[in-house]
């Protein structure tokens, strides 16, 4: 079984696709984290730094007429009841997202604490969810870490530092069997390589 993700279905804002439910009594507040770690295409910044219509720690310059992509986005600690304040992306220094109809988690995590998703108990955590989305087999979920524009794939087993995805460029995960049981593969290949 093969799967292949695209550098740019987690690197913007906007690509969540999830039901946009927020949980009652959270609000972004001062947390102002996915106007630097996530990508805006519409007005062409990268992920890592802070955008050009933010005041870090309070708001959108351009609030009421911000992209649209930023007006559907939604970090998990918004969605999720069971994360708990620790999750909040000003505390953790990342911001979790799932794409891909929810097969991908990703933490967005700002580039000044790069470290941040190894502390208890978010490595932890990363690595339980990666458990699980190995146990999904034949389907291949993917759990990975954005430092910028570096990236991370947490496996069950190991980590894997993938560096920086280039436009052109795909994540292959592959799931083989081996004598100790399943085994995930993660591979960096050009895009063109995975057209079929």
């Amino acid at each position: 079984m093969t799967i292949t993700i695209r550098a740019g279905d987690i690197a913007s804002v906007g690509t969540t696709g999830l039901n946009t439910r927020v949980v009652a009594g959270r609000e972004c507040g001062s947390c102002t984290l996915c106007c630097k770690v996530a990508a805006v295409e519409e007005v062409r910044k990268p992920n890592g730094v802070w955008c050009s219509h933010c005041v870090a720690g309070k708001r959108c310059t351009i609030y009421d007429q911000r992209p649209s992509s930023c007006r559907s986005f939604y970090c998990q600690w918004m969605l999720e009841k069971t994360l708990g304040p620790e999750w909040k992306p000003e505390r953790a220094k990342f911001a979790l997202v799932k794409t891909d109809g929810g097969h991908r988690l990703t933490a967005l995590v700002d580039p000044g604490f790069s470290s941040a998703w190894r502390r208890s108990p978010y490595y932890e955590n990363l690595k339980h969810w990666a458990a699980e989305a190995a146990r999904r087999l034949p389907d291949i979920y993917l759990v990975d870490v954005l430092i910028g524009q570096r990236s991370i794939v947490i496996l069950p087993d190991r980590d894997v530092d993938m560096g920086v995805i280039g436009h052109d460029e795909v994540l292959r995960l592959e799931s083989r069997t081996t004598a100790a049981g399943p085994m995930i593969e993660v591979s960096k290949v050009k895009r063109m390589a995975t057209a079929a």
